[in-house]
């Protein structure tokens, strides 16, 4: 069995944002691969946007920067 942590979260300050990400950067490399070397590998991933729903017309989310685990 394996515990898994799920966020989603929106900020209007970028240096918020990117606080969080490190973060998320720090715990990266403590979680760990569910099955490696297989073709049922999963993961741990993060992620950084620019997203812009909130504009009109709205415009696809900008990666910032992203990371996995090994």
């Amino acid at each position: 069995m394996f515990y898994r942590v799920t966020a989603n979260l929106h900020f209007t300050e970028p240096d918020e944002a990117n606080d969080f990400y490190h973060d998320c950067q720090v715990a990266l490399p403590k979680s760990d691969t569910i099955n490696p070397d297989t073709i049922s590998i999963e993961k741990g991933h993060i992620e950084i946007h620019k997203c812009y729903h909130d504009e009109d017309p709205t415009k696809p989310c900008e990666v910032i920067n992203e990371d996995s685990t090994p």
